[in-house]
């Protein structure tokens, strides 16, 4: 510690209570220790220590106003010779009136009376708080970084052994950044070289200014571009599918070179199979047990097979042609709309729960995926509707059976967005009242009497609700 030069000079004959208030002044807290380490006056400074009555500690062992990790730290204090060394700092855990610790950082000095010291501490609760936020932050820096290297060990594998080329170039200049060992086979150069060149240099001169062209006219996370291109090296005809992506506000264009498809691959694409493949897959869809239908993206069918038909309750498939899907699926249109919302962001849905309601007023619970489909002719939904009545009936019956309730708690709240909010209360009222009467019988012994008192119910009342519940099979204990 550097003290004062001259503080006989600079200070003056300071008495105890200039001194006192120099101390309050300057310390969170200072205690007045006598020779046995019994504490004998307190002043408190710390905004954070005034709320607490710490006067209760006067006459007690500063020893004991610690914890148990610092109660060796006090003994130091009372111990050490302060007259032949400067005095040293310590962190001690305080425990409060209220049972809390806090972290003060003591300074201990030896005052004119034989035996008698004072304990000047510092606060150390917000540096404490300060140093817990950084370790957090430090934690979770770390977790960041090892999910940071997972991502990128898997990016990694799958950027080197897919099967397609992949080239990614900065987009202003074109200079490759990243190429796949596919991408270097195409191209019939190493690694090292492709690095060390632009995008233009890895084509023939055709295909360059096309390219080019077509990088400046990408728009970020628009729909990719097709180009077919010739590579250089040996003036193959490739399909090239260029991306624009950013990354740290730096343009980037991912091209996918794939091979050009000959004329018979297009009529594969377009038919999908031959003819005679084309009658068993046609056949399939027609006798399918589940419903399988095709519409365009405003929904309307463009075609049923018969399980549809059976379902929507239809007599042929004109019936259908032309018409909304909505006209039968779904509980209401929340339902459909969610369907079709689903296809249009993601481009397909898988097993999800709603109903589909026949002409003639009846209706099956059924499980809907569906998918969109890119053809010739434009874009069009395919649904895959499954009959799951069965299923249903089973779990409710075997709900029953348990539970000798109509319906689980489970099975309401799946109700949510499904059944009108009036329905839906009712539903629940009964089947709270049905819980509780049981309860309150099995609480008593079937003792029905008993029951209509711990309900506080008349008894006639309680007779009434078991009838209507078909819960009067009981008998009376």
């Amino acid at each position: 510690m550097l003290g004062f030069r001259a503080p006989s000079q600079s200070l003056g004959a300071l008495d105890s209570t200039a001194a006192a208030e120099l101390i309050g002044a300057a310390a969170d807290i200072a205690v007045v220790i006598d020779g046995r380490g019994v504490i004998r006056d307190i002043c408190v400074g710390g905004s954070d220590l005034v709320a607490h009555d710490l006067l209760q500690w006067v006459g007690t062992p500063w020893e004991e106003t610690v914890a148990v990790d610092s109660a060796h730290k006090v003994r130091e204090f009372l111990d050490e010779d302060l007259a032949a060394r400067a005095p040293a700092q310590r962190q001690i855990n305080q425990i409060l009136p209220d049972g809390s610790n806090l972290l003060i950082l003591y300074s201990v000095v030896a005052l004119a009376q034989p035996g008698y010291r004072v304990a000047i501490g510092k606060d150390m609760s917000a540096l404490e708080r300060l140093q817990q936020k950084l370790v957090n932050v430090q934690h979770h820096m770390e977790r960041d970084y090892l999910r940071m290297r997972e991502f990128e060990t898997r990016y990694r594998y799958l950027f080197r052994t897919a099967p397609e080329a992949i080239i990614i170039a900065v987009r202003d200049d074109l200079r490759i950044i990243e190429v796949n060992p596919a991408a270097c086979s195409h191209c019939g150069l190493t690694e090292r070289r492709m690095l060390s060149r632009r995008l233009p240099q890895c084509f023939s001169e055709p295909s360059r200014s096309a390219l080019v062209s077509l990088v400046g006219r990408l728009e970020n996370r628009g729909q990719p571009e097709e180009i077919e291109v010739a590579l250089r090296s040996s003036n193959e005809m490739l399909v090239a599918t260029l991306s624009a992506f950013n990354a740290d506000n730096v343009g980037h264009v991912l091209i996918r070179l794939s091979a050009k498809p000959s004329d018979a691959e297009k009529t594969d694409v377009v038919s999908g199979l031959p003819d005679e493949h084309m009658q068993r897959l046609g056949l399939l869809v027609e006798q399918a047990p589940d419903a399988l239908v095709v519409t365009d993206p405003d929904g309307r069918v463009l075609v049923a097979n018969s399980a549809f038909l059976d379902i929507a309750q239809l007599v042929s498939t004109e019936a259908a042609t032309g018409e909304s899907l909505s006209r039968w699926l779904g509980y209401d249109t929340v339902d459909y709309q969610v369907i079709m919302s689903s296809l249009t962001e993601h481009g397909s849905i898988r097993l999800f729960n709603t109903r589909m309601r026949g002409e003639f007023g009846s209706f099956i619970d059924v499980e809907v995926s569906a998918v969109v489909m890119d053809t010739a002719d434009g874009s069009c939904f395919g649904f895959s509707i499954r009959n799951i009545s069965r299923r249903t009936q089973a779990a409710n019956d075997d709900a029953t059976a348990s539970t000798g309730m109509a319906r689980s708690e489970d099975q309401l709240t799946q109700l949510v967005g499904r059944v009108p909010l009036k329905e839906l209360v009712r539903e629940s009222t009964e089947l709270i009242e049905q819980l509780c009467i049981e309860a309150a019988l099995r609480m008593t012994g079937n003792n029905r009497a008993s029951a209509a008192e711990v309900l506080g119910l008349s008894r006639q009342s309680l007779y009434v609700k078991l009838r209507r519940y078909d819960m009067d099979g009981e008998s009376e204990g």
